[in-house]
């Protein structure tokens, strides 16, 4: 059985994963290297989806239960960084880039806010 330390652990590697994978297909050009990125992109985005569920669920939410507010606020803002990724994929000037990666970090610190402080409300 894999612990909930165990699960944050992954959850924050491939978190760290998805944003080293953002400067590589920002810095990248290359058809080849922009497919293994937007490959990458995918997986780790998964992975992170997996490794989530499996703190929520270390949390004592059981299947079919209602999730909190912040767990679908998180989940949301997820959802909207992973299409800012595919945005930043078809992108070709590097002032788009950077407004679109600007947006990215800044849902992300949303993301991590909403994750530490879980508002009950909004």
């Amino acid at each position: 059985m894999i612990t909930y330390e165990q699960y944050k652990t992954m959850h924050i590697l491939f978190i760290l994963c998805l944003f080293s994978s953002m400067g590589f297909i920002s810095c990248n050009s290359n058809l080849i290297q922009k497919k293994r990125g937007k490959w990458m992109v995918g997986l780790v985005s998964f992975l992170i989806f997996v490794a989530g569920m499996g703190l929520i669920a270390r949390l004592g939410f059981t299947h079919g239960q209602a999730f909190p507010l912040w767990v679908k606020l998180k989940m949301g803002t997820w959802f909207v960084i992973n299409i800012l990724f595919i945005c930043l994929f078809r992108l070709k000037t590097i002032e788009y880039k950077a407004i679109i990666t600007s947006i990215i970090l800044l849902l992300a610190w949303f993301a991590i806010w909403i994750a530490i402080n879980k508002p009950v409300s909004v």
